[in-house]
């Protein structure tokens, strides 16, 4: 609903429909599998990065729309910076295929809400990680899925616009 709050009734209701339901079925698959399959995110992140420039077309948006492309390439870049830093452990090719989408819808509305996204993301991992470790369910070398902290980061980000706490410039 948060998001909703966001975007308002616009053409921008329906990618970021699309995109959540795309990010909870990423969730779910990357939950099960501890990936996220390139099957769903590649052609996933086509048709919502499509969907959103057709209403950036039709809203006149030009300027939301460079900005979340720029954003796209920058979280990208970063992941894949991260990547290699890690040599993949920890940090799997499909977090970095990930990146893209969550970049381009956070950056969107705003730089300020890609990065609250990132922090977000960071703060959630780390909550996640540490309950996980103190209840005994994981260890230092135990693998956790990265791509739930991105998305519910993201979506956090996004919420926050909505409900006013991360104030976007007009």
């Amino acid at each position: 609903m948060a998001f909703a709050l966001t975007v308002g009734i616009s053409w921008d209701l329906v990618p970021y429909l699309a995109f959540l339901l795309l990010t909870a079925a990423l969730i779910v698959t990357d939950l099960e599998a501890f990936r996220i399959t390139d099957r769903l995110n590649v052609p996933g992140t086509v048709i919502v990065a499509v969907l959103l420039a057709v209403s950036a077309a039709v809203s006149g948006e030009w300027t939301g729309l460079v900005r979340g492309l720029t954003g796209a390439a920058a979280y990208f870049a970063g992941t894949s910076l991260l990547f290699i830093v890690v040599r993949g452990r920890g940090f799997g090719a499909g977090d970095v295929k990930l990146s893209a989408q969550l970049g381009l819808f956070t950056a969107y509305l705003g730089w300020s809400v890609l990065g609250w996204a990132v922090f977000a993301t960071a703060m959630i991992g780390g909550v996640v990680a540490f309950v996980l470790v103190l209840g005994g369910s994981a260890g230092r070398k135990t693998e956790l899925p990265y791509g739930p902290p991105m998305i519910l980061g993201a979506w956090t980000a996004i919420a926050l616009v909505g409900v006013g706490a991360i104030p976007v410039p007009s």
